[in-house]
């Protein structure tokens, strides 16, 4: 279920030929007229990644990093914003669960979507137990919240994601 997102640049980009990057040309504000205000240093393509600190207080930078993120991704108003606490919530949880799992100072959290799904993931150091024990009792709302989720592993580094079909 987790497909990478395809190829996209808002329509006023322009492609550095040598360096392949992309910026936007000096029009860039008529691109998004009536959004809200990012989070200095945040862009918003269909795939965003952003760093939380790995410490207590977590849940709360991802949810409201997030929070921006989506406002700007399916809309405010509605269905949005109800699509935006189910994962708001499903985010923090995952986070929290993360922050027991890493090692390093920070956790990579990244938010993307395709036709059908918003996914939403938190890369950690460790691997999650195979049975519940009270660091993971978080993985219950992530279960209810969620149409799908589940765990990759590339090298070292355990990429736990969710998948949540926007009402």
């Amino acid at each position: 279920m987790n497909t990478p997102p395809e190829p996209w640049a808002p329509p006023n980009a322009v492609q550095d030929t040598h360096t392949g990057s992309t910026t936007l040309s000096a029009d860039r504000h008529a691109l998004l007229p009536n959004k809200p205000a990012l989070p200095a240093g945040l862009a918003i393509t269909r795939r965003s990644r952003f760093a939380v600190k790995a410490e207590g207080s977590a849940s709360i930078q991802a949810r409201t990093v997030v929070r921006s993120v989506l406002a700007l991704m399916v809309g405010t108003g509605g269905s949005a914003e109800l699509t935006a606490r189910r994962i708001e919530n499903c985010l923090a949880e995952l986070v929290a669960i993360a922050y027991t799992r890493t090692r390093g100072e920070d956790m990579l959290c990244e938010v993307w979507m395709d036709g059908e799904h918003v996914f939403i993931s938190v890369e950690h150091d460790e691997a999650l137990p195979l049975h519940p024990d009270q660091t993971t009792v978080g993985l219950n709302v992530v279960k209810t919240v969620a149409d799908d989720y589940g765990t990759h592993i590339n090298g070292t580094i355990h990429q736990t994601w969710a998948a949540i079909r926007p009402v």
